[in-house]
């Protein structure tokens, strides 16, 4: 039993208005604080990374039909110093169904002009410290002071794509006036359809397209389609630092960088299917050689890692998803990314290119003159991918390669199969193959006929090539215009002296 005294203090204290009131006064500071600390709580979270928009370049600028005339005149001027003859055009090039009036002859422009004054694109520096603070991170600024001997390598492995060294590739490899018109116009329909946040997508969206274009592709990873429609521009050596496309450059390299997600097995590029992985990577890495901007070092590094451990650990090869077996197709895209990565100077682990060896042996057919797509099962295009791959690892069987890159030209380049002649052209150029000539002669007029002259897709190509059917007008845009660059791309991975030396 309670003491009466002392319920009555109580009552008497839980009563009293001023105890009533201080109770209330309390209750709502606190209940105000707990919301000030929240709404503070939620200024500092880090942003989720996304890619920041950047605004369109001029369109008058980067779309211009003749942002390449300079290197279409110095060719032609080269090829009529020679004496060989430059084919006219098989088809109408403009809207108005009249052909291109003749470019005057021009001198080439130094690799460090000035951009002119309107021209304001965001250095890459500036942007990979835009990407790294979304990410919650601090950024390196980007600097050019590579290793004197790994840079003077960088340099020469791509001097081809620069200056008259363009020129003379076309003339001496096989190339002409036509077919480097039909690059220019090519680069022009990719500017033109790049979105507003510097990727491009195989469905065409996001573009100033507007439903001008036919043939959409359905792939739906924009990593992929950003790094190959960067691609072409690289092997025309345009590069965020140097060339008329530059701003072009910078926004695409700043969408891939954005878009790789840091994970414990290294930076996803993927987007839903390895062949992003290995584009993107493939990209990233011919910038970085080309230009020597260390800050790219890293995402390289990420990407190849990623590729490091994405590979199936029993066969050797790369597919759709990591760790699945693999098949040609994808494994080649791989390959390739980690080629150009190493001779960029990004390390690239034996035990990768060991296994991705054994899945070529495991694919090929007649001791290695075809290859099929998971199995011993031969086709024209697998077996055109693995003896490019075969090229790329070194492999010393060169009888073998000459057999079957014979086998495979002889009958000429099929006329709807862009992938696989975009493959066998590389492979016949740095074999030197003696029905290089002939071949690449059918190829090159073919393609140059088959570009698209009128309306929105006026530079463009595609072909009924089911290979590549996914990628749709993209990604047959790209193939067609670095297939056309293959005389003086020269990208480590394509040269010469790149196929006599391994990883």
């Amino acid at each position: 039993m309670q003491d009466a005294g002392t319920i009555s203090w109580i009552e008497r204290l839980v009563g009293s208005r001023a105890v009533r009131s201080t109770y209330a006064s309390l209750i709502a500071h606190v209940a105000l604080l707990l919301a000030l600390a929240l709404v503070a709580v939620g200024r500092t979270t880090p942003p989720r990374p996304a890619p920041v928009v950047i605004a369109m370049a001029d369109a008058a600028r980067d779309d211009a039909p003749g942002a390449g005339a300079d290197l279409i005149a110095a060719a032609a001027a080269d090829l009529a110093a020679s004496g060989d003859p430059a084919p006219a055009a098989t088809m109408p090039l403009t809207d108005t169904d009249e052909p291109l009036p003749e470019p005057a002859p021009a001198e080439i422009p130094e690799p460090n002009a000035q951009q002119p004054a309107e021209f304001a694109a965001p250095a890459l520096a500036d942007i990979a410290a835009d990407v790294s603070a979304a990410a919650g991170g601090s950024a390196t600024r980007m600097t050019s002071h590579a290793p004197a001997g790994r840079a003077e390598a960088k340099v020469a492995a791509f001097a081809g794509r620069r200056e008259g060294a363009r020129a003379d590739g076309v003339r001496r490899r096989g190339g002409s006036a036509a077919s480097e018109a039909a690059v220019e116009r090519g680069l022009a329909w990719l500017a033109r359809h790049q979105a507003a946040d510097g990727s491009w997508r195989f469905d065409l969206s996001g573009c100033r397209c507007d439903g001008g274009c036919r043939d959409a592709g359905t792939v739906t990873s924009t990593t992929a389609a950003t790094g190959i429609a960067l691609l072409p521009f690289l092997g025309a050596g345009h590069t965020h630092v140097e060339g008329a496309y530059r701003e072009t450059v910078t926004r695409g390299l700043y969408y891939l960088m954005s878009r790789l997600r840091p994970t414990p097995r290294g930076g996803d590029l993927c987007e839903g299917t390895m062949y992003g992985q290995g584009v993107a990577t493939l990209a990233l890495a011919e910038a970085l050689g080309m230009t020597r901007d260390d800050m790219l070092q890293r995402y390289v590094g990420d990407g190849v890692r990623f590729i490091e451990t994405a590979q199936d650990m029993h066969g050797g090869g790369w597919r759709y998803l990591p760790g699945q077996p693999g098949d040609i197709t994808v494994t080649g895209w791989q390959l390739a990314a980690l080629k150009s990565a190493a001779l960029a100077g990004v390390a690239v682990p034996t035990p990768t290119i060991d296994a991705a060896c054994r899945f070529l042996d495991r694919v090929q057919v007649r001791y290695g003159e075809a290859y099929g797509y998971q199995s011993a099962q031969a086709k024209p295009a697998t077996s055109a991918v693995g003896l490019l791959c075969r090229l790329y690892t070194g492999w010393p069987n060169e009888a073998a390669i000459d057999s079957g890159l014979g086998t495979l030209a002889r009958p000429g380049p099929a006329p709807a199969a862009i992938y696989q002649n975009f493959y066998l052209s590389q492979a016949l150029l740095q074999r030197g193959h003696p029905v290089w000539p002939k071949w690449n002669a059918r190829n090159r007029d073919h393609l140059v006929a088959a570009q698209a002259g009128f309306g929105h897709e006026s530079g463009s190509w595609f072909f009924a090539d089911p290979d590549t059917a996914p990628g749709g007008r993209l990604a047959h845009t790209a193939l067609a215009v670095l297939t056309l660059e293959v005389y003086y791309r020269l990208l480590p991975i394509y040269t010469p002296d790149a196929v006599q030396v391994e990883f």
